[in-house]
């Protein structure tokens, strides 16, 4: 049963008349996911089990000690100073790449898959601990450099320790974030060439008193063989909706043509627009992303000081190419907006200009100054916060074209849609749509000309933040992990969206989302009425769910564990001191 249906049902229940007011529909289509939302966490075996691919990363440390960092100095704001947010490679990039070995130097990601991660910094007295926000490479010097969330004490502890040329480092990951919506982790394997086995799962404290975790050189090194979670993330999202308008037309020329056309291929609409904020990237395995540009390949963005322009290049299709190591809950939605003929019976369509918080300016890392007075210049890590926008676009119409000549107008064309009249298949979801970076140039505007395609594998979701676990021993080189896990569903918006549980199991969900939709009435009676029959449905379903086993294969359910850790007497091999 589908979304309608579902639906149908309850207001057949009800004894409501079939012909509903939208504000009607809307409250219906909310009890039904609340009580999809309830029965994923009071019976997850009624859900399809998913499989994730995760990946870890290794240590990246100080290959010499020449291989160093230091607070920049270098700044344009006046007066100068140290700045105690940035650091720079004491060395060249040329330097980096003629040391092909990496014997002395470390050759530095880009592609913001160290965004987020933690550097410890050896400051000669002790270890610092602080988070990267975003690496990137600057020509003028041919340096790499990377901005921190916390600001060094430089009072505290120099630009370098006596008799060095600056500050050695390790990069790691503390806490590896599980997909925001997972809900219960079953199995955990590694899945390597030489090793295929399941990871045991520890409790925190248990982890924590085994010295599991701690300085990073003192935690052992080597093949995982333990989990155990971690703090929860949540990254803050956007308090205001993106705006969404028809691109400014030149009037200056006849015939009156727009700025920016719709280019297509994808056919003009009515559209609305949704963003959210991301911070880093994720292995590129981690799911399958769909093509996003109709006419060439994305490939991965790296952060070396380029502009992502207004106008639709590579830039955005590349950029939403991996998952974000964390994304943020969205914004709310814009207004609707439609591509416009410029006169009745025009073809020609404006594109959409949308324009996204500046969350640069709100971090602090997207104000400059005047050449003239005090201050003046700007930072060098002027947008380097890390964090980029995703924009999501749901489409609401096709706008069909008025001369019966299949935007023949167009730009670009593509025998897939604009050979007659092709209908579009559409939901009515947001569709991850493109991913920038606002900067002094673009100014955080994205034109929508139709020449990306929505990912219609990666809908908008509603995030709230991350669990995380951590490894033992740390892992000494990539390992891809296969997770066995029930996901949160995906909510139901659609009206041809079906629930992702056994089709037997629909009757349970009409059942529950009939206990609030009689609540909501104040039919207490016949609330408690549905709660009881959804509870006797519940454990009908679990003799036919609950295990895969045959109903004649005995099945011994303890009721408490025979003693109070059953690892308590397993032995995990301590390693005090690591050298790597």
């Amino acid at each position: 049963m589908n979304l309608t249906e579902i639906r149908t049902a309850m207001f057949a229940q009800a004894d409501w008349s079939p012909e509903q007011s939208e504000e009607a529909v809307g409250r219906i289509n909310g009890f039904i996911n609340r009580a999809y939302n309830q029965l994923s966490l009071e019976a997850p075996y009624l859900f399809f089990e998913h499989k994730l691919r995760l990946a870890v990363e290794p240590d990246v440390k100080s290959a010499s000690d020449s291989d160093t960092l230091q607070p920049l100095g270098s700044n344009e704001l006046t007066p100068p100073g140290r700045d105690p947010w940035t650091f720079a490679t004491t060395y060249t990039k040329t330097t980096a790449d003629a040391d092909s070995d990496g014997l002395y130097t470390t050759a530095w990601k880009t592609d913001r898959s160290w965004d987020g991660r933690t550097i410890e910094i050896e400051t000669g007295t002790h270890k610092v601990r602080n988070q990267i926000r975003t690496v990137w490479y600057d020509s003028s010097d041919d340096k790499h450099k990377m901005t921190l969330v916390h600001p060094f004490d430089i009072e505290t502890h120099g630009n370098k320790p006596a008799g060095t040329t600056g500050f050695k480092w390790r990069i790691y990951t503390e806490e590896y974030p599980f997909p925001d919506d997972i809900i219960k982790m079953r199995s955990m394997r590694l899945f390597d060439n030489t090793q295929q086995y399941p990871l045991d799962v520890m409790g925190q404290d248990e982890a924590e008193q085994r010295v599991f975790v701690g300085p990073r050189a003192q935690v052992a090194s080597g093949i995982p063989r333990v989990a155990f979670r971690r703090e929860h993330f949540q990254l803050e999202g956007p308090g205001v909706a993106p705006t969404a308008v028809p691109a400014p037309e030149k009037t200056g020329t006849q015939p009156v043509v727009p700025t920016y056309p719709w280019k297509g291929p994808e056919k003009p609409g009515e559209f609305q627009y949704v963003v959210t904020y991301t911070w880093g990237k994720r292995d590129a395995d981690f799911r399958l992303a769909g093509l996003a540009k109709w006419d060439s390949y994305a490939k991965n963005w790296y952060n070396t000081g380029q502009t992502i322009a207004q106008a639709p290049g590579n830039d955005p299709a590349s950029n939403r190419l991996r998952e974000p190591r964390y994304e943020s809950a969205p914004s709310p939605a814009s207004a609707t907006v439609a591509t416009q003929g410029l006169s009745e019976g025009d073809t020609d369509f404006t594109a959409i200009k949308v324009r996204v918080p500046n969350i640069e300016y709100a971090l602090g890392f997207l104000t400059e100054h005047p050449g003239t007075g005090s201050p003046s210049g700007k930072r060098v890590s002027q947008h380097q916060s890390g964090i980029h926008v995703r924009i999501y676009r749901k489409r609401l119409s096709v706008i069909e074209d008025p001369t019966d000549n299949p935007y023949g107008s167009m730009t670009y064309a593509s025998e897939g849609i604009n050979s007659g009249k092709v209908v579009i298949d559409n939901k009515d979801k947001f569709y991850l749509l493109a991913e920038l970076r606002v900067d002094e140039v673009n100014r955080g505007v994205f034109i929508d000309d139709g020449q990306y395609l929505p990912d219609r594998s990666r809908p908008l979701r509603d995030i709230h933040g991350y669990q995380q676990y951590a490894l033992y021993p740390r892992p000494d080189q990539r390992y891809a992990l296969d997770v066995r896990c029930v996901r949160r569903p995906e909510a139901l918006e659609a009206a041809q969206d079906v629930p992702h549980i056994h089709a037997e199991a629909t009757n349970v969900l009409i059942t529950r989302a009939m206990s609030y939709l009689y609540e909501s009435m104040g039919n207490l009676q016949a609330s408690q009425l549905m709660l009881g029959r959804y509870s006797e449905l519940l454990g009908t379903l679990a003799k036919r769910y609950g295990d895969l086993r045959p109903a004649a294969v005995p099945i011994l359910r303890r009721m408490t564990r025979a003693r109070s850790s059953h690892r308590s007497q397993d032995n995990y091999r301590k390693w005090y001191k690591s050298n790597t």
